[in-house]
């Protein structure tokens, strides 16, 4: 698969939004994804040596060439040429192909420098494409982007990546790309940010250097250079995702969770949690507060007592993640509320489902993917918290039915979707058991390291995603064990970057 590096150029302080939104589109239109990696420079400050010329160097590195002009034109030394128009030359002296976007018509008001500029562009007969706001450019830059790979590369996108990136581009919000003031690069969760990137990157997140990730980051539409402080502070979706206290710029970010004895609201909650954690820990952290709250009947096989849930752990991971994926977070006084119920689970996601599909299409697991957040989706998934896009409810019913619950339901309560989950089909509404942190059945939690151990014997062999999502560990956590038993021989680790799968040493003596 080629993976084209796309260096976007501009000025920085008047096309900022611009920017944010063709890195963010690259980092998570389907086809382009998997096709190309965005690449924009900023300059921040570095902790060595200064490079004044640095966004050349990284222009060196790149295949594509995408400029975007506006009216202004930028900073220069004097009489020399704007960074943006060095970056133009370069690339034509380097024979890049050039993709070419220019804001507002014939009749726009520019600097004399920038229509000099753009009389320079058209004596090398250059074309370019005229746009007038953000869905225009990102338009623009899909279709020209996807001719160029099909023409030199006969790389050629199937036909429902395209309908999926149009379905994408009308329902996404452009908030999750907003600029977050109260929060900077010093509140982000960094190795956190090297999980995401190293996976966005395909590449080990060792390969992932403190230097050049914030670059990543800023490219992918996460973090934004704010002039005034001449620092970076995360996008609203860099926030959810990697904020260790999200809340304290979005109030709205927070889930509020509340367990019942009963069947009813009637009486007080008997616990009542508001979480505040990056998108990923609070999955967990919910899942464990409802599993904390739900009982845990017993099953016999053969002579053996074991353990089980009374909703599946994976069923429970895919109604949070939804709910935070998909949810509007544009209302500052709506929160994804959790309630747990003897009988039954509801779980509130503010807004309406994205691209005004229908509750009861949704329901049916039929309904087409349409993403609201797809900057938070794609880090979601590369965080390794969501799968195909579109195929959550179909497993999530799925996963239900195995276990014996009916299909889960779909209502609208004002301006909330409400997903509700019931008990297994014929059995009576049980008492919540006692409150107690465990990872999995009726005991309490072992210590992560023999957890860790146990899985790994259960079935010969594991990785970091089986960690997060079994035993509920920190993705942080769960590399570190991983790695610590690698050294101590009790496992070997087998592949590389997301593919890495660890075996018990004696399973890898047997299998050679």
């Amino acid at each position: 698969m080629i993976r084209l590096k796309v260096f976007i150029s501009s000025v920085q302080k008047e096309l900022r939004a611009e920017r944010i939104a063709v890195g963010g589109f690259l980092a998570t239109d389907d086809f382009l994804s998997q096709c190309s990696v965005p690449r924009i420079f900023e300059d921040y400050p570095q902790p060595l040596r200064p490079n004044p010329k640095a966004y050349l160097d990284l222009l060196r590195q790149c295949q594509v060439y995408l400029l975007i002009i506006a009216a202004d034109y930028g900073s220069d030394a004097g009489d020399g040429p704007s960074a943006t128009h060095e970056e133009y030359r370069l690339a034509q002296e380097l024979r890049l192909p050039t993709l070419i976007c220019v804001k507002g018509g014939a009749a726009t008001k520019r600097e004399k420098k920038t229509q000099a500029f753009l009389g320079e562009i058209k004596a090398e007969k250059h074309t370019y494409s005229r746009f007038e706001n953000e869905a225009g450019l990102l338009s623009i830059v899909g279709q020209r982007l996807r001719e160029h790979i099909e023409t030199t590369y006969a790389t050629v996108p199937k036909k429902a990546q395209v309908e999926q990136s149009e379905r994408t581009l009308q329902a996404a919000s452009d908030f999750e790309r907003n600029p977050v003031t109260a929060l900077a690069w010093a509140d982000l969760d960094h190795d956190l940010a090297r999980d995401m990137m190293a996976a966005a990157e395909d590449t080990d997140k060792e390969r992932i250097p403190a230097a050049g990730l914030p670059r990543l980051l800023l490219s992918r539409g996460y973090l934004w250079k704010d002039a005034a402080g001449d620092v970076l502070r995360p996008t609203v979706a860099g926030a959810l995702l990697l904020a260790a206290h999200p809340s304290v710029a979005l109030t709205q970010a927070r889930i509020q969770l509340d367990a019942y004895a009963g069947t009813d609201r009637s009486a007080d909650p008997i616990d009542s949690v508001f979480l505040d954690a990056p998108l990923g820990q609070m999955v967990e952290q919910a899942v464990a507060f409802i599993r904390r709250h739900t009982a845990r009947p017993l099953a016999v096989k053969g002579l053996k007592r074991q353990d089980t849930s009374a909703y599946p752990p994976e069923a429970l991971r895919e109604i949070i993640v939804n709910a935070l994926a998909h949810r509007d977070y544009a209302d500052p006084g709506a929160k994804v509320s959790v309630e747990v119920f003897a009988d039954r689970l509801r779980v509130s996601s503010p807004g309406m489902p994205p691209g005004g599909q229908p509750l009861g299409r949704l329901a049916t697991g039929q309904a087409r993917s349409r993403s609201r957040n797809p900057l938070v989706v794609q880090g979601l998934s590369w965080l390794e918290l969501m799968d195909e896009r579109g195929s959550g409810i179909r497993r999530m019913t799925r996963l239900l039915a195995e276990a014996g619950h009916p299909a889960p339901t779909f209502e609208r309560d004002h301006d909330s979707v409400v997903v509700g989950f019931a008990a297994r089909v014929g059995k009576a509404p049980t008492a919540p058991a006692p409150a107690k942190r465990v990872i999995d059945g009726d005991e309490p939690a072992l210590p992560p390291r023999e957890a860790v151990l146990r899985e790994a014997k259960a079935v010969g062999s594991i990785t970091t995603r089986i960690c997060v999502q079994r035993l509920g560990l920190a993705r942080a956590t769960a590399q570190r064990l991983l790695t610590q038993l690698a050294e101590e021989g009790l496992v070997v680790s087998q592949g590389k970057g997301r593919a890495t799968s660890y075996l018990l040493a004696a399973e890898k003596v047997r299998r050679k």
